[in-house]
Parts: structure tokens; sequence; C-alpha cells
């Protein structure tokens, strides 16, 4: 096991982000860092063994960093019909689950929220017909001055491009990270084809989709370095 050192105000913590792995990520190289990140959409449908099996996996991981965050995406089906006991789920496998809350490790903040625009009938989308009230409200609870901002799906015009040349991302998010939040780090899936990086101003943006558009999974983790505050 790889011996961890204690993180100081000026040292970088080491994280490692993936998302979308869909039940297929067994195989999948992970490097060593401080602190995994999964954005969403760990399983196919949400069933409970595959959330068991999801679980499973991510504590697999857990003696090779300090914590194991995770959100729900639109797949996960079973996080949003049964919040609490996702909770319980992830919580007795040493795994952090955020739905919309805030979490901190080592003087670095983090959020994460699993919503989207509406994208067919999956699970966390946001009403089509309300003129983006509540995805404004949704957005609106994000701590600004948060440093990594972890949603399933994607801003607006960032890495969200589908294979049909649509833009999926929400636009009232790309609005409060650009405005108020301005995060230095950004982390999504969602969409597997926008893999990828992107920065704009003091904000670095990550799809970090494992899976391709077939659901292979073949795009690696993204890893990443933040200061610490402490």
């Amino acid at each position: 096991m790889r011996r961890l050192k204690r993180l100081h105000c000026a040292d970088q913590m080491r994280c490692i982000a993936l998302s979308d792995t869909h039940n297929s990520a067994e195989g999948v190289a992970i490097p060593d860092g401080d602190v995994l990140l999964h954005a969403g959409d760990l399983t196919m449908k949400g069933t409970a063994p595959e959330l068991e099996r999801a679980v499973r996996w991510l504590a697999s991981l857990r003696g090779r960093f300090r914590a194991i965050v995770a959100i729900p995406g639109n797949h996960d089906f079973g996080i949003e019909d049964y919040p609490d006991g996702a909770r319980t789920l992830f919580a007795d496998h040493g795994v952090t689950l955020l739905i919309d809350e805030p979490f901190a490790l080592g003087g670095v903040t983090f959020y994460g929220s699993p919503w989207q625009p509406w994208f067919f009938d999956w699970a966390y989308n946001f009403p089509r017909d309300d003129r983006g009230a509540i995805a404004k409200r949704t957005w609106a609870k994000i701590p600004a001055g948060t440093d990594i901002v972890i949603t399933h799906g994607p801003p607006h015009g960032v890495l969200d491009r589908t294979e049909r040349g649509d833009h999926a991302g929400c636009p009232h998010l790309l609005r409060e990270l650009r405005g108020r939040v301005r995060p230095k780090v950004h982390l999504f899936g969602h969409i597997h084809e926008g893999y990828g990086e992107h920065r704009e101003d003091e904000t670095l943006y990550l799809n970090a989709s494992t899976c391709d558009f077939h659901y292979a999974a073949t795009q690696p983790p993204i890893a990443f370095d933040v200061g610490c505050a402490e």
C-alpha cells in the first residue's frame, strides 16, 4: 500500500477524475492520488445489484486514496429513487456521496450535484417547461469560491457537444461558474464524446467520461493538482 504523506498548505492535492464508468471500470488503470472523484453514471440503470457492484469497486480503491467522492448521474435511478439508502450504502463502504452538498478535505472545498437539462427520460433531469427556474435555484446553492465543482452534466458550450452536434450542457450552470463561483476546477461527464480538457480564465474544465460513445471503457482517468489552503 502506498504510504500517504500529510498534506501541508504549500502542497498540491493530486486528484484523479473519472465519470460515466457504467459498471465497466474494473479493468481501467487508476493512477495513484490523494482523492478519487467520480462525476456520476456509476451504473447503467441504477438497480440495486449494479449500485452494489459500483460501490464495491470504488471501495476496493480506498487504500490508495485519502478520500473517494462520487455523485450520481442520469443513469443512477436507484440513487434518485432511494437517496437515503444510497447514502447509507456508500458510507458503509467508505465512499462520500454528494447530492447537492459540499465536502472539504485538506483545505480544499468540493461541491457535488447530479443534475442536467432534460435528457430523454433519465434521472436527475431539470424540467423542460419552467424557463430554467429550478436549474437557477439548484446552481445558486454552490458556494462562491468552491475549489472543485463536480456536476454530472456539463456547462453549455464546454465539452458538451453530442455526436449529432448538439450542445447538451446547462447555460444556467455556465453563468454561475463564470460569474459567482469561479472554481479552480469544474469536473463533469455525461456526454461521453465530449471527453477532454478546456481551460477558461482561472477554471479548468474536465469532461472525464471513462466510457466512449459506444459505452466501452477506453478513455483514461484525468489527473490534476490543486493547491491546499490549510
